[in-house]
C-alpha cells in the first residue's frame, strides 16, 4: 500500500529512533533545521518583548494547533470544542486559513452558520468540512487572523472564537493555546523541519495551556516525559477516536459492515494508515487502498481510476473520510457506492468533561 510523503516522513525519517537510511538523511539537515529553529525562536522572543506588535481581539480566542508536522486531529478537536462552547450557549465562531483553497489569503466567509457559502476549491477542505459539521456556528477563513477574528465579532457577534491550526500564529494574542502531539510519535526525534517533525524548537510547547494527546493510534511511554522535559507543566489530557460510523454519501443512510462487501479506501490526510486501520478495527473489510497527497483536491478522472480500480478487484464499495469527501467532484457516477466515515471524539473516562471544565475556567478568567 502507498502511503503519503508526509505519513513517510513522520512515521520514519522523523521518529525518535529513526532506521537507516533515514536517520543518515536527518543528520545531514541537522544545520537546515538549527538555523530554522534559531530563526524562529527569535521571532517568539521579538513577540514576548514587543519587538513585533501581536493584535489584541475585543473577544476570547482559543488557538487548536500543533508543534509538529502532520495530523494530530485538530480539526475533529476544533469542531468538538466549537460544538461544546456552542451547547453552554456561547457565541462562537471558527476562524481557519483556508490552506489549498483557491482563496487562500483572502478573509472570506464560508458559512454564516446557516448556509455554507463557499466549496472545498474555494476555501480548502477543513474549513469546508466544519463547516458542515457546525451548524449554527460561522465559519471564516483568513490567513491574517486578527482579520478573521475581527469578521466575526462584527458580523455574527461572536463572544469567543477558535482559531484552526495557529499555535505559530503569533500575530495575534489567544487567551488558551491548545497543542495536539500525536500519542504514538510524540515530539519525534526533537528536531525542527527538515531534519525533524517540529514546527518551532520543542520549548515552544511552554507557551501552551494545555496539550492534548491523540492516542487513537496507541501511546508511547515516553510521550509524556519527553513533553515533560521540553518545559511543560501545564495539564495533558488524552483523546482518541471513537467507534467508526459509515454512511451513503447519496443519502447519508447508515451502512453496516458486511463481509461480502469489501471496501476500496482511499484518502488524501496526513495519517491515511490510521483511517485505514480505524476502518479494520471496526470491522469493515479493506480489500484495497489508495492515498492521495494531503489536501488533494480530487478530479472527475481521479474517481474514474478509483472506480477502474475497484472493479478490478470486483469492490462494489468504496470509503473515504468526511474531510475527503467535501473534495469529491459535485457529479458522481450512479454505478458505485461511495460510504463515508465518521469518527466520534472520545477520552478515558471523563475526560472530554474535564478539557471542557478546563477550556471554561480559562475563558473566565481572561474576562
Amino acid at each position: 500500500m502507498p502511503v503519503g510523503l508526509m505519513s513517510r516522513l513522520t512515521g520514519a525519517a522523523y521518529h525518535r529512533r529513526p532506521n537507516f537510511p533515514w536517520n543518515i538523511l536527518s543528520a545531514l539537515l541537522i544545520p537546515f533545521g538549527l538555523i530554522y529553529g534559531l530563526i524562529l525562536s527569535l521571532r517568539a522572543r521579538a513577540y514576548r518583548q514587543g519587538w513585533f506588535s501581536a493584535a489584541r481581539p475585543v473577544c476570547r480566542v482559543v488557538s487548536v494547533g500543533n508543534l509538529t508536522l502532520g495530523g494530530t486531529g485538530k480539526t475533529p478537536v476544533t469542531a468538538w470544542l466549537a460544538r461544546d462552547l456552542k451547547d453552554s450557549g456561547q457565541a462562537v465562531a471558527v476562524v481557519s486559513r483556508g490552506y489549498r483553497g483557491s482563496r487562500e489569503g483572502w478573509c472570506c466567509v464560508v458559512s454564516d452558520g446557516a448556509t455554507r457559502l463557499l466549496d472545498a476549491g474555494q476555501a480548502g477542505d477543513e474549513p469546508v468540512l466544519l463547516a458542515d459539521a457546525l451548524p449554527g456556528v460561522p465559519v471564516i477563513i483568513s490567513a491574517r487572523r486578527s482579520i478573521g477574528v475581527e469578521t466575526a465579532v462584527s458580523r455574527f457577534s461572536s463572544r469567543i472564537v477558535i482559531c484552526d491550526d495557529a499555535f505559530s500564529h503569533l500575530a495575534l494574542r489567544r487567551d488558551l493555546d491548545l497543542v495536539l502531539i500525536h500519542g504514538r510519535d510524540g515530539l519525534g526525534n526533537g528536531r525542527c523541519f527538515p531534519a525533524g517533525p517540529l514546527r518551532e524548537p520543542a520549548g515552544a510547547i511552554r507557551r501552551a495551556g494545555a496539550v492534548l494527546l491523540n492516542v487513537t493510534a496507541g501511546e508511547e511511554p515516553e510521550v509524556e516525559p519527553e513533553i515533560r522535559r521540553s518545559g511543560f507543566t501545564g495539564p495533558i489530557f488524552r483523546f482518541r477516536y471513537g467507534q467508526v460510523r459509515l454512511a451513503s454519501l447519496s443519502d447519508r443512510r447508515s451502512v453496516e459492515p458486511a463481509a461480502d462487501k469489501p471496501l476500496l479506501a482511499f484518502a488524501a490526510i496526513a495519517r491515511p494508515e490510521d483511517f485505514f486501520q480505524g476502518l479494520a478495527r471496526a470491522g469493515w473489510p479493506v480489500a484495497a487502498s489508495r492515498v492521495f497527497p494531503d489536501h488533494h483536491l480530487y478530479t472527475p478522472s481521479d474517481l474514474s481510476a478509483l472506480i477502474a480500480l475497484a472493479k478490478s478487484q470486483n469492490i462494489s464499495r468504496l470509503a473515504t473520510t468526511a474531510k475527503d469527501a467535501v473534495k469529491l467532484p459535485a457529479k458522481l457516477p450512479a454505478n458505485v457506492e461511495i460510504l463515508v466515515a465518521d469518527f466520534s471524539l472520545e477520552g478515558p473516562e471523563g475526560e472530554l468533561r474535564r478539557l471542557s471544565d478546563f477550556v471554561a475556567a480559562r475563558l473566565r478568567e481572561t474576562i
